[in-house]
């Protein structure tokens, strides 16, 4: 990681002041790991919907059910759920109770204490820049322990770039990471009351009216956002985050099927390159999609894309002399020169005016789940690696 990159995390964090822009807040900041390296300005446009539980509820690692998922090489999923319907789905309510008896089918897997799930998921995201745009695709693995409790891992690679429809990309374009980033996450000791952690996601009840207290209650936390809005992305945060435990990704089918606003999409291609129908909420420029395999209507993955321009003008915030200090030291860490570091952030860390534009049709953010299985260890962490400790 260079220092630009560092720079761009602190910026990227920052939400405009409208209650639009606050929604894209959380969004940035998770997208801000994936920069490409440029010298040019870049803005991680952020995924709409809600980002609950970072660190913490990706961790459902659960010694219950395990959702398995692969790509084979003409597309194909295995077979479905003997005895639902033949004909299409009618609506958005009737495809997710479909899902939902897909994944109640799915067979436990209950690994032993001490040994991890992994699961590996392709991603896409935009990013604007002031001078154009792009499409970067790459790989997300996760090691999660399998009794909830210790470190997991999050390993990420920047796999390729594309244009976005009707922008041009960079120029000159920005290199991608070619290695791989990890980030280690120490699990809280003592988690509060209602934090969403793999060791009490591992023991949810399946009862949905409790489900459904739990659900508001994440929702509760993002104020700049509609209700029905907030509900809808606590409920893809939890089935993005639960695929290691169908019978409660079931559940969750069964709740959002309930929800008022969704439609049906009959065909989207998520991050994998798979088709699919999909559940769609459209919220202000965009649409968020949980995605199912059109003949089992198994869970495939969710991805959010503009429904419309959107142009984005604000100014970065300074950085202070502790943020600097904090960025000196850690390319310091890595072997980078003190001095030349500091005159570098100094110059590029100013206040400035950033203008960027989203098209029509980009993939703001999507993820497909690949595979689902179970390690002993975790592997070897890799050079670029950052650590993190949820705060109790």
């Amino acid at each position: 990681m260079d220092e630009i990159t560092a720079v761009r995390r602190l910026w990227a964090e920052v939400p405009e002041g409208s209650d639009e822009d606050l929604r894209g807040a959380r969004g940035a900041l998770l997208a801000a790991a994936r920069a490409p390296r440029s010298r040019s300005w870049m803005l991680p446009v952020s995924r709409t919907g809600l980002r609950i539980a970072l660190a913490a509820g990706v961790a459902a690692a659960l010694t219950a059910g395990v959702l398995v998922a692969e790509i084979r090489p003409d597309g194909s999923e295995p077979g479905g759920v003997a005895g639902l319907p033949a004909a299409p789905p009618a609506n958005a309510r009737e495809l997710l109770e479909r899902a939902a008896r897909t994944a109640a089918a799915e067979p436990d897997l209950r690994p032993r204490p001490g040994r991890y799930v992994h699961v590996e998921m392709r991603t896409m995201s935009y990013w604007a820049t002031t001078k154009g745009g792009m499409q970067v695709t790459g790989t997300e693995e996760r090691w999660i322990p399998a009794d909830g409790t210790g470190p997991w891992l999050s390993r990420e690679r920047q796999i390729g770039m594309a244009p976005a429809p009707g922008i041009a990309l960079p120029s000159p374009p920005p290199q991608l990471s070619e290695q791989p980033e990890d980030t280690l996450t120490e699990t809280p000791t003592c988690p509060s009351d209602d934090a969403v952690t793999a060791s009490r996601m591992a023991t949810w009840p399946l009862d949905e009216a409790w489900l459904r207290r739990r659900i508001e209650t994440e929702a509760a936390k993002a104020t700049a956002i509609p209700e029905h809005l907030r509900f809808w992305g606590a409920v893809g945060n939890l089935v993005r985050d639960s695929v290691f435990r169908p019978a409660l990704t079931a559940a969750l089918f069964r709740i959002a099927a309930g929800i008022d606003g969704i439609t049906i999409v009959p065909d989207i291609v998520d991050a994998a390159g798979r088709h699919g129908i999909g559940v769609t909420m459209e919220e202000d420029y965009a649409r968020t999609e949980l995605i199912f395999d059109k003949s089992t209507y198994r869970y495939l993955g969710d991805r959010t894309v503009a429904i419309r321009d959107r142009t984005r003008s604000f100014t970065t915030r300074p950085l202070s002399k502790a943020d600097i200090d904090r960025i000196v030291r850690e390319m310091a860490a890595r072997g980078g020169d003190p001095e030349e570091s500091r005159r570098e952030i100094e110059r590029d860390a100013k206040p400035r005016k950033v203008t960027t534009r989203t098209p029509k049709g980009a993939v703001i953010g999507s993820s497909a789940v690949v595979t689902v299985g179970v390690t002993e260890a975790l592997p070897s962490l890799a050079p670029r690696l950052s650590r993190v400790t949820v705060p109790c």
